[in-house]
C-alpha cells in the first residue's frame, strides 16, 4: 500500500479545468467535424494532383512522338504496317526490315491467318502517297489506295500475289 504524502503548495491550490492545455481538452462534436472537413480537403486535393500529375507523366513522358524526319517535303517519322496475307507467313518480318534498313519507321509486321486477295498499299490520306511512292521503291510496284477509314496511316497488305523483289 501507498504511503500517505505530505500536502504542499501545489496540493492547496484549487482545480483549474478551464485553463488547460489542449492535448488535454476534451474534443467536442463541432471539433471533431472541422477535423473532418479538414481531412477531407486534404485528400480530396491530393487525390487530384496525384491524378493529373500522373495523366501528365503518362501522356508526355513514356509514351514520347517519334522525331519528324522529314526529307524533301516527305514525313519518314509515319509509322508504316505491314501485314502479311499471303498465306506463306514469310514476308511480314523481312519486309519490315527492309523498310526499317531504308530509314523507315515500322512499328507493326504481323502475319495474318486470313488470305488477302491482292497485294497494296493502304493510305489514310493524299499527303501519305510521296511515302507510300518511296516504299515501292523499297518493295516494289504495289498499287497504292487511299481508305480514309483505314486503320492504320500507312498498311503495306501483302497479299497472295506479292513476289519478293530481286534485289
Amino acid at each position: 500500500m501507498a504511503r500517505p504524502k505530505d500536502q504542499d503548495a501545489l496540493d492547496l491550490l484549487a482545480a483549474d479545468y478551464v485553463h488547460v492545455g489542449r492535448h488535454r481538452a476534451r474534443k467536442t462534436a463541432s471539433d471533431r467535424w472541422a477535423e473532418f472537413a479538414w481531412l477531407t480537403l486534404a485528400t480530396l486535393i491530393l487525390s487530384t494532383v496525384g491524378y493529373f500529375g500522373f495523366q501528365y507523366a503518362t501522356e508526355y513522358a513514356s509514351t514520347p512522338q517519334p522525331t519528324q524526319h522529314i526529307v524533301n517535303g516527305i514525313d519518314f517519322s509515319t509509322p508504316i504496317t505491314v501485314i502479311d496475307g499471303s498465306g506463306t507467313r514469310n514476308y511480314a518480318a523481312q519486309i519490315g526490315q527492309n523498310l526499317l534498313d531504308a530509314d523507315m519507321v515500322v512499328p507493326y509486321s504481323r502475319t495474318i491467318r486470313q488470305s488477302i486477295p491482292f497485294s497494296l498499299i493502304r493510305i489514310q490520306k493524299e499527303e501519305y502517297r510521296a511515302l507510300a511512292k518511296k516504299i515501292q521503291l523499297v518493295i516494289g510496284k504495289l498499287p497504292i489506295r487511299v481508305f480514309k477509314d483505314a486503320k492504320y496511316p500507312i498498311e503495306v497488305r501483302l497479299g497472295r500475289n506479292f513476289k519478293l523483289p530481286a534485289n
